[in-house]
């Protein structure tokens, strides 16, 4: 062992670095037959191997021509599809203003590393995806917290935020059926935030991994289908496979050399050969049949659960019944917080995340998210019932 002491030669920032909430949870994840409600991916029923496979072994045929560094930005035809894709959403935008990242985790990264400044504050959503946090928390930002209710954030309580403090430099939201609470932010909303966001100078980041995956109808329509200067991240990790590892931002064409001199900083670019595949599988409209019928079997899930919940959960527990995404919220009025319960859904053998981890504070708080895309029918059904049986049981009388 060395004896070699490294304290003194970390960087500052070394500090502001937080692990994965998920490392908490070690403990609950040995529990045997363990129902985690923690999965906020595609079912691996649902992961299209054979056709990735095909798509990669054409990509293969001229491995030779792509073998070296290039496309920083990205692949051209992949950054078209993409281009097209958002259209139909109403944003419109060309390759040009495309850049192909490391899942839009890296787009969070690169829009930081542009922006924030250390003690620059972030407006955030309270609760909000502790993977932003993470992103941003290297950057030394302080936060500030605005609420959200079952139509998402409210721009009332953003204005009051805007209005009481100075050195703003950015709102990250994900206005469609948000990560942890399921809420999407109605129409009216999304243009008061813009209008608030535009009159006080602050940047719009916007998170958009759920946007395709509704239920019932079109893809909702992002906020940068309405404000040319929105920082937009996209991901096909939701829609087509997690490990692809490819997503992508839609930038205003100022921040166009920060973000690829970034980028190029990181990693030089993403995955050639993996961009290729993802063109090649989408091609013959594969890719909104496939999206289709995930959104049907979600939304059989999505059933699924709020009926377990009706059926299980004890008085004062009340939860979020979105239209598309991932997650639904629940809430335990009068109940304990989320992280004292979890000693007692281990005893019952079932987990989930507590509100804690999304929040900057990690403020102990009697709500917790709970995904349903990954567990089969009758695990979501067994596991309400156990989740039921802990909360009464670490109730108060």
């Amino acid at each position: 062992m060395s004896d070699f002491d490294w304290g003194p030669l970390l960087a500052h920032r070394a500090a502001s670095l937080k692990p994965s909430p998920f490392v908490d949870l070690l403990p609950l994840r040995q529990v045997d037959d363990l129902i985690f409600f923690a999965g906020g991916t595609p079912p691996p029923e649902r992961v299209p191997v054979e056709r990735l496979r095909q798509a990669s072994a054409d990509v293969w045929e001229v491995a030779r021509e792509i073998a070296v560094y290039g496309e920083s930005y990205g692949h051209d035809e992949l950054r078209d599809l993409i281009a097209e894709r958002l259209a139909r959403r109403g944003v419109q935008t060309e390759r040009e203003r495309i850049l192909i990242t490391n899942g839009s985790q890296q787009g969070l990264d690169l829009a930081a590393r542009a922006l924030f400044d250390p003690g620059d504050r972030v407006v955030v959503e309270g609760p909000t995806y502790f993977g932003a946090l993470q992103a941003f928390d290297a950057y030394e930002v302080e936060y500030l917290v605005a609420p959200v209710d079952e139509h998402g954030l409210i721009p009332e309580k953003l204005a009051e935020i805007l209005a009481s403090n100075e050195r703003i430099k950015a709102l990250y939201t994900i206005p469609s059926f948000q990560n942890p609470t399921g809420a999407t932010i109605s129409d009216e909303r999304r243009r008061e935030i813009l209008r608030l966001t535009r009159e006080a100078g602050v940047a719009v980041i916007e998170d958009d991994p759920y946007g395709e995956l509704v239920f019932d109808g079109p893809p909702t329509r992002p906020l940068a289908a309405d404000d040319g200067n929105v920082i937009y991240l996209g991901t096909f990790s939701k829609t087509i496979m997690p490990a692809l590892r490819i997503g992508w931002m839609v930038y205003p064409e100022q921040l166009g050399p920060p973000l690829l001199d970034g980028k190029e900083a990181v990693d030089i670019q993403s995955d050639r050969f993996v961009q290729r595949t993802i063109v090649g599988a989408a091609q013959d409209g594969w890719l909104d049949q496939h999206i289709a019928e995930c959104n049907a079997a979600y939304r059989e899930r999505a059933r699924i659960m709020f009926a377990a919940l009706e059926r299980e959960m004890p008085p004062g527990v009340e939860w979020t019944t979105p239209a598309g995404g991932f997650f639904t919220w629940l809430t335990m009025h009068g109940g304990p917080t989320a992280d004292a319960l979890l000693p007692f859904a281990a005893r019952h053998k079932v987990g989930y995340l507590p509100g804690s981890f999304f929040y900057p504070d990690r403020r102990k708080i009697p709500a917790l998210r709970l995904g349903f895309t990954t567990l089969s029918p009758e695990r979501i059904e067994e596991g309400a019932y156990r989740l039921g049986q802990a909360i009464r049981e670490a109730s108060p009388a």
